[in-house]
């Protein structure tokens, strides 16, 4: 299911950067991206939830809360970002276009993964499964 591959992808991803950013704190990572405490822990909790729903064994609707959740986090922290680059005092250090972009694509990809069908649901015929046949043959 790609909506699970989204969430295990973007959960491994944001936790090396959580994980790398506790020990660089007061500097940019690599001189392009941020790593103040306050983003670092948000990010612990975001990589927990995204791993725990990619990796589990969760409901589809679970899976596409924390998917949503984070996609419009991640939006609008790159969109507060264009206002204000430490997010009104919130991170110090400040975002970078790569913060700002990295929080974008990352936002898009998972409001992307929370609205996706799965793969069952595209392809069965309405009503199977349910019990009922479908309107059309009753």
């Amino acid at each position: 299911m790609a909506a699970k591959w989204i969430a295990r992808i973007l959960g491994i991803v944001v936790a090396l950067l959580a994980i790398i950013g506790l020990f660089i704190e007061g500097e940019h990572l690599g001189g392009f991206a941020n790593v103040d405490l306050t983003l670092d822990i948000a990010r612990i909790v975001i990589a927990a939830a995204l791993l725990w729903v990619g990796f589990g064994r969760v409901s589809r609707g679970a899976l596409a809360t924390v998917l949503g959740i984070v996609g419009v986090g991640y939006i609008l922290m790159a969109v507060l970002a264009f206002f204000d680059e430490t997010l009104f005092g919130v991170l110090p250090t400040g975002f970078t276009g790569f913060d700002i972009g990295f929080h974008l694509v990352s936002g898009v990809l998972a409001l992307i993964g929370a609205f996706l069908p799965l793969r069952d649901d595209a392809t069965r015929p309405a009503g199977a499964g349910t019990g009922t046949r479908p309107a059309a043959t009753r």
